[in-house]
């Protein structure tokens, strides 16, 4: 049968002390000493080696230590260290500032408080908005946004560009050093006005780099043949980024140059709804997809636009795809020197989305990992659109009949307008 006993947590000691009692009793002794000699902050000197302190401070961090060149403070006596505040007593110039009124106004505006801790770019953000503004109040001006004024505005603007380059000045009176180097014309790109160009700001350099190869490489070529895919979904507008195989990107010229036709295109449908061989009918490449972004904004660039510099004097290029009917033996126009603008749809800013988890299955029913790229003809509606686009740069009677358009038909606005010019002239 067990037995169960109670056991200490602090074992005593079993043994006994060898050591004798003293042969006299204890006697004390009186030793004189100065009461200021236990003030001296010599003692903490070890102490204070051992933690030193991570920052820059005096010796005695603002405050004495020893105190024992005050006399009286070991007797109560502190008025050697709280001295009354006395203006004639002050020893040092320097000093005198300390004891100005608080109260005391200044005729200069001050600034607002700041907190020494803040962010300097934020104070410097401040003071440029409110010099902006300040700026923005002096050159409000009444603008006349009639259309005579805008028509002696446009003809204004032909009378600037006869100046000589030599005879340039920069507006900025800072940058009036700056001379003319050498001079553009700015033209509206006609081969390509037609296009619809988009800004797309991603969050890093796109690349081949997947999840389950993340040392892929792409050459340029590939990474220019990109393809962007906009998919909306419950209200979230995402792209899917596609890359076609190296191999893939000699191909897409051949592909590009033979484009089906009506034809072409019912016999492909044809052939996909009996599950037939797709690639023998319809000349393509293949893509994958590499990631999927997010789009975090979206908005129609006010200032921004696409230039094309033109350094030297080039023949048109063939655009037989969309609908041209150029012949062998009409001349081609000669594309002049200059700098050609097209205009930006919008802009659109990406970031990447969250990697799924592991044995996450894909829901989405338009989920597409592979697609197929190839080019067909444009169809009859394609063309007049693309057509009517051109119009607003290749046809000065565009404009002529939009201002009759504007007017109700009214063909006064030339009329209006040559007369305008007539009292320029004069």
């Amino acid at each position: 049968m067990s037995h169960k006993t109670k056991s200490d947590l602090l074992v005593r000691v079993r043994f006994e002390n060898p050591l004798p009692p003293p042969p006299f009793p204890a006697k004390l002794f009186k030793v004189s000493t100065e009461i200021g000699r236990l003030g001296e902050p010599s003692y903490l000197d070890q102490l204070a080696s051992s933690a030193p302190i991570p920052m820059l401070a005096d010796a005695e961090m603002g405050m004495p230590l020893d105190l024992n060149v005050y006399p009286g403070v070991w007797d109560g006596d502190d008025s050697a260290l709280n001295p009354v505040p006395d203006a004639d007593r002050v020893q040092d110039a320097t000093d005198a500032l300390l004891l100005t009124p608080l109260n005391v106004t200044s005729n200069a505006p001050a600034k607002a408080d700041v907190s020494w801790m803040r962010n300097s770019s934020y104070i410097q953000r401040r003071n440029g908005n409110v010099r902006r503004a300040a700026q923005e109040r002096q050159r409000q001006e009444a603008v006349d946004h009639s259309e005579a004024a805008q028509i002696l505005a446009i003809d204004k603007t032909f009378a600037d560009v006869q100046v000589p380059a030599k005879e340039m000045k920069h507006p900025d009176p800072k940058r009036r050093h700056l001379k003319v180097v050498e001079e553009y014309d700015i033209l509206p790109d006609a081969e390509a006005w037609s296009n619809s160009y988009i800004l797309v700001k991603f969050p890093e350099r796109p690349s081949a780099v997947t999840a389950l190869n993340p040392t892929a490489t792409a050459s340029t070529a590939r990474l220019e043949s990109a393809v962007l895919r906009p998919i909306v979904e419950d209200d979230q507008q995402i792209i899917e980024y596609y890359l076609p195989p190296e191999e893939g990107v000699d191909r897409l010229a051949h592909v590009y140059a033979t484009p089906l036709d009506g034809d072409g295109v019912e016999r492909l449908n044809q052939t996909a709804e009996e599950g037939g061989d797709v690639d023998a009918v319809f000349p393509n490449v293949p893509y994958d997809r590499i990631r999927t972004y997010e789009v975090v904004m979206q908005a129609v660039p006010a200032k921004e636009v696409l230039l094309t510099f033109q350094e030297e004097e080039a023949e048109d290029e063939d655009d037989d795809m969309f609908g041209g009917e150029d012949e062998d033996d009409e001349p081609k126009r000669k594309r002049r020197k200059g700098v050609y603008y097209n205009p930006i749809s919008f802009r659109t800013q990406l970031r990447k989305t969250r990697v799924a988890k592991r044995g996450h299955v894909e829901t989405r029913g338009d989920n597409w990992d592979k697609i197929r790229i190839g080019f067909r003809q444009p169809d009859e509606d394609e063309v007049d659109e693309r057509r009517a686009k051109d119009r607003q740069v290749d046809e000065p009677d565009w404009v002529e009949e939009k201002l009759g358009e504007l007017r109700g038909g009214d063909p006064g606005a030339e009329q209006m307008g040559e007369a305008i010019r007539e009292d320029i002239d004069e």
